[in-house]
């Protein structure tokens, strides 16, 4: 069995430490939503820069800029901090409509020597085009296996994982039918689904129960951004239902300002509560459908820009873990054998 990369497929052992889900490079503009600011008359263009970082502290989407990363050097820098620090493997989830870009990314991949896992198909329904709108579940889903089988965006590198597929807080009958597309291009390639759901809802249950009853196993589904408010029973529920869930949200701790918070979004968790939740599950028997990541996706996580950037959980979270009394061969699991498990077709 193997696990496909943009350089072609590597042995399921060779991928060793593994940060599950981040973006290399990424373009969210399509979210920005411009409202007044304190001191700053011109967010849809004004830079990341040091002293507006206690204002993005407080509302991460405040600035147009903070949304998107796309410089080549920077990004390689970012990576690097996690090659030195043991990081073997990073899987980037970013899907049609957000900035994916599978020369880039087989580029970085050579200059950097990490292995990297890129993703077939569609982001939430807002970022779907007429075009995928109006498609057959059928349909969607012959794209994702050409993805999968022969490559993206008219080059031959090829995904090695299906999505993140996207579900928004009000889940839509577009998503739903990518969801759809999306069982019938795992059954064919037996690629697992990483499931994008708004961080503060639910929709994962409603989300792995479309996956489920189209034929997909629950080991080849994994439900991500499920870290954001710890809710227990949630995601103890999806994982008796036999499906992966991600904590993937680390380095995202936010208080955000009152004026800022809309339905979707909300306050952030805090890595403390990450940890103590996963030690939680852990040792009620659940550790063995767990993954890890950052997912990267604004200016402010990245090391540049004052962030903790793609090594946090090697350099940061792992001590908390360790104090937390998690052993060291349950970390094991989380980072390696976890992924190993999953990403392997």
């Amino acid at each position: 069995m193997s696990v496909q990369t943009v350089l072609g497929p590597i042995r399921r052992e060779d991928m060793g430490v593994t940060t599950a889900h981040e973006h290399i490079f990424i373009e969210l503009t399509a979210f920005f939503e411009e409202r007044p600011l304190r001191d700053i008359p011109d967010p849809a263009t004004r830079p990341v820069t040091m002293d507006v970082l206690g204002q993005l502290a407080r509302d991460p989407y405040a600035l147009r800029d903070n949304l998107r990363f796309d410089d080549f050097e920077t990004q390689k820098r970012e990576l690097l901090y996690f090659a030195r620090a043991g990081g073997r493997t990073i899987v980037d989830a970013t899907t049609i409509g957000i900035g994916r870009d599978p020369e880039r990314l087989r580029r970085m991949s050579r200059e950097t020597g990490l292995h990297i896992v890129m993703g077939a198909g569609y982001y939430v329904g807002s970022t779907h085009s007429p075009e995928v709108r109006a498609s057959t579940p059928e349909q969607l889903a012959a794209n994702m296996v050409r993805e999968l089988n022969e490559g993206m965006d008219g080059t031959d590198v090829r995904a090695g994982i299906i999505g993140e597929i996207g579900v928004s807080e009000v889940f839509d009958e577009s998503e739903r039918n990518v969801l759809r597309g999306a069982a019938i291009a795992q059954r064919e390639t037996g690629a697992p689904i990483h499931v994008h759901i708004n961080p503060w809802t639910v929709n994962g249950l409603e989300a792995a129960r479309i996956l489920i009853d189209a034929g997909v196993s629950p080991d080849r589904v994994c439900i991500d951004h499920i870290d954001m408010e710890n809710r227990v029973d949630y995601i103890e529920k999806l994982l008796d239902m036999g499906c992966y869930v991600e904590f993937d949200n680390f380095g995202k701790e936010s208080y955000i300002d009152r004026e800022a918070r809309r339905p979707g979004y909300s306050n952030f968790n805090y890595d403390t509560a990450r940890v103590e939740l996963l030690k939680h599950l852990i040792d009620t028997g659940r550790g063995n459908k767990i993954l890890l990541s950052c997912d990267v996706c604004l200016k402010t996580l990245l090391r540049t820009y004052g962030g903790w950037g793609y090594d946090h959980i090697l350099v940061n979270v792992l001590p908390m873990m360790d104090e937390a009394g998690i052993k060291a061969s349950d970390i094991d699991r989380l980072l390696i054998d976890n992924p190993a498990n999953f990403f392997d077709k």
